[in-house]
């Protein structure tokens, strides 16, 4: 009885291979649709935010003078976020919704431009409470510095 025996030398193992090794392409892919769908899951809140960015004026500048409130967030000893307007007094962000609800009644909601500059301990809830301050008195021309 005769058996038919297979060679397992490297030429035979070669010989028996039918194209590429797809193993560490199907990894590679799935390594980046993991990314890609966690990614996206951070990505969702910020797409809500509107901002009013600065871009380069192409035109003749508008005819109607802006009032530029540069408002600075910080965080004071006891550990609260307070804002000050052009340099001025430290205050409350209730002190500076009044405060903005009044310039914004002397002057107009479209004249006022607020950039916004946050420290770096300022807590980002109190950053996007200031936008939706600015959203609720109409103001529109609001950005991060």
């Amino acid at each position: 009885m005769s058996h038919a025996y297979r060679k397992r030398n490297a030429q035979a193992l070669y010989d028996t291979h039918y194209g590429p090794n797809m193993t560490p392409m199907v990894d590679v892919v799935m390594v980046i649709l993991i990314f890609f769908m966690a990614s996206t899951a951070f990505l969702g809140p910020e797409w809500f935010l509107r901002t009013y960015l600065p871009t380069k004026a192409v035109g003749a500048p508008s005819a109607e003078p802006s009032t530029r409130l540069q408002i600075a967030l910080g965080v004071d000893d006891e550990g609260r976020t307070t804002a000050t307007v052009n340099g001025g007094a430290a205050e409350t962000l209730a002190e500076l919704e009044t405060r903005l609800a009044a310039e914004a009644r002397r002057v107009g909601v479209d004249t006022i431009v607020v950039p916004i500059d946050a420290d770096g301990t300022v807590p980002y809830e109190d950053v996007v409470r200031l936008h939706e301050i600015c959203a609720r008195l109409g103001i529109t021309k609001v950005g991060l510095n």
